[in-house]
């Protein structure tokens, strides 16, 4: 009887172990994953906020432009 305790005992502490070492793994690959996914989140929004920056110049000109071309219009010919 002892030694069916000791065998049962036995194997729960290395299907335990064995479970330990394959839910750190899986834990270590998803957080390589979200490390992954954060620098990507990162990286394109840092390429929205320049967009966005290049976006606002671009309204700029064009705002001076309809300026001149209206001041043009609206200043008689000499």
């Amino acid at each position: 009887m002892n030694v069916v305790v000791w065998a049962l005992l036995t194997g729960m502490v290395t299907g335990g172990t064995w479970v330990a070492i394959v839910l750190r793994r899986q834990q270590r690959l998803l957080s390589e994953r979200q490390q992954a996914l954060m620098e990507d989140t990162n990286r394109r929004l840092a390429e929205l906020d320049h967009t966005y920056q290049r976006l606002a110049e671009v309204e700029e000109r064009l705002d001076f432009a309809e300026r001149l071309l209206s001041d043009g219009q609206t200043k008689p010919a000499e």
